[in-house]
């Protein structure tokens, strides 16, 4: 078809500017998008790890006081060359122990409340407003309670890990392994991670 003879052949050549420019901002949109999401949920991954981290922390400090607390019942002494199911009660004897606390409900009552608020099969992992809000409001809770239980035994944070350098301990550095390409660590380096299989 033979063009119209009131057209100009360079029409096409005075939009063209504009034509680059809307194709190149829909294209940086699209990609902007896809990236942000990337690298949302990175960083999510990234920091829900260290709240589970820290959480598994207390959790733990809370399990090793749990097995410091005094039984309530005292256990029986074996006579030391008697046989114990799995050796004999000297074996047994030369295992180290922890050092028992002194009997105190109030202490008890503590630590299994730590215990209660720090039992991870009881957290939500779903990113909701309501499961993070739960797990911030315990995890606050917790934390307080892990303050009172040291002032009650006389221990602190850093005098109970001798490898510390200060209470709060030096920064710890945690680098997911599995990404295929290596680079500076910078939240735009997230080519090859596993997580976005």
């Amino acid at each position: 078809m033979a063009p119209k003879a009131d057209s100009d052949p360079f029409d096409s050549l005075l939009t063209l500017e504009d034509d680059l420019y809307t194709s190149a901002y829909a294209q940086g949109t699209a990609d902007g998008a896809r990236a942000g999401r990337i690298e949302g949920r990175i960083f999510g991954l990234e920091k829900g790890f260290e709240k589970f981290a820290s959480l598994g922390e207390l959790h733990g400090r809370a399990s090793v006081w749990a097995a410091r607390i005094p039984p309530s019942k005292p256990v029986p002494e074996q006579a030391a060359g008697s046989d114990i199911k799995n050796g004999t009660a000297e074996e047994e004897n030369s295992k180290p122990a922890l050092p028992l606390f002194k009997e105190n409900d109030r202490l008890k009552k503590h630590i299994q409340m730590l215990l209660g608020l720090t039992d991870p099969a009881t957290f939500s992992t779903r990113n909701e407003e309501d499961a993070v809000a739960d797990f911030d409001d315990r995890f606050k809770r917790a934390g307080a309670k892990a303050k009172v239980i040291e002032r009650i035994i006389g221990e602190t944070k850093s005098s109970s890990s001798p490898d510390r350098e200060s209470s709060q301990g030096p920064a710890r550095n945690v680098r997911l392994t599995g990404a295929t390409k290596k680079g500076d660590d910078s939240m735009e380096d997230f080519v090859g991670s596993r997580f976005l299989n």
